[in-house]
This record gives structure tokens, sequence and C-alpha cells, in this order.
């Protein structure tokens, strides 16, 4: 008799630890992204996603291929790198260095935007208007 109590409530505690996680909402995972240039020259790097805690992560990110000292806008867009949308968020611009080196410094982002069906964009010029000439999706 004690033996079936015991089984009872193991079993009794593994039922409400899954339902427990059923509850919770899954969390992006820190990532890294791979940003390519859209033509056959152009920006390229990484975008990573860390500090997944809580409502916002932490985007940062390290480009090479911009033009000498240049500045460009940076957002992210509903859709894909191959079928961009409208944007959703748009970041602080970066400037590229005499080198063509880009950094998107630490920034907060709400973690629904920072996952499957989103890309993170690259501008030619400092205007969310001009050319996208770098891409990565967020998936």
């Amino acid at each position: 008799m004690k033996a079936s109590s015991s089984l009872s409530l193991i079993l009794v505690a593994c039922m409400l630890s899954a339902c427990s996680d059923s509850i919770t909402s899954p969390s992006p995972t820190p990532r890294t992204i791979t940003v390519s240039a859209t033509g056959s020259f152009g920006p390229s790097g990484t975008v990573s996603i860390l500090n997944v805690s809580g409502a916002n992560s932490t985007l940062t990110g390290n480009l090479i291929g911009f033009d000498a000292s240049t500045d460009h806008s940076v957002a992210i867009v509903l859709g894909s790198c191959a079928s961009p949308g409208t944007t959703s968020m748009t970041l602080a611009n970066i400037a590229a260095s005499s080198s063509g080196q880009a950094t998107i410094p630490s920034t907060s982002v709400p973690d629904a935007i920072v996952t499957a069906g989103y890309a993170i964009v690259f501008y030619a010029t400092a205007s969310s208007t001009s050319a996208i000439i770098a891409c990565g999706d967020l998936s």
C-alpha cells in the first residue's frame, strides 16, 4: 500500500511538472545570424542575439565590406531576405570605419521580432528608403 501511495505521488508530481511546462511560452535561444551581401559585392558578417531572458533580447553585430567612412540605416523587417516586408523596428544607424568595418552596439529588441519570419536589413545609406545591401534571416 505504501509503495502505491509513493508511486501515485510521483505520477501527480510528474503531471504537474508537464502541465506547467506547456503553459510557459518558449523564449528565443542565443544564436548567431549570418549576414550576406544582397549583390555580388557588399557587406557581410554576423549578428548575435543574446541575453534572451525576459521580454527583450540583446542584439549586437560586426560587419565588414561597407564603403569606407559611410553611414547606414539598419532595421528588422517582417519577412525574409528573399522577400523583405514592412519595418518592425529601426535600429540606430551604424558608421563604417575607413576600412569598411561597422559594429552594431548592444541594442535591446523585443523577443517577438528576433524569431523566424523576420530579417535584419542594412541599407546603402543612412536612409531606410535606400537600397538594401545586406541581409540576414532571423530564423
